[in-house]
């Protein structure tokens, strides 16, 4: 295990990004379950099976642009 790093001088921790996306990575399937519970029922099981997975992705940090908004997945008409 790694030790912890040394306090900033503001008294806040450095968060290591790797790490966190490690612990969500390692959490992806209980993830999506609780964002799958918090969406509607309204919206279909699998429009929210597409959108928790959506929700949950938007969580990691890789990949993401400052200029690319997040999208969820169209819904069919």
């Amino acid at each position: 295990m790694q030790q912890p790093s040394p306090p900033l001088p503001g008294g806040a921790d450095v968060i290591d990004v790797e790490q966190a996306e490690a612990a969500l990575v390692e959490h992806y399937p209980r993830l999506v379950r609780l964002a799958y519970l918090v969406l509607p029922p309204g919206l279909g099981r699998n429009r929210r099976v597409l959108t928790a997975h959506s929700v949950t992705q938007r969580a990691l940090p890789r990949g993401r642009t400052a200029t690319a908004p997040p999208t969820l997945p169209a819904q069919r008409g």
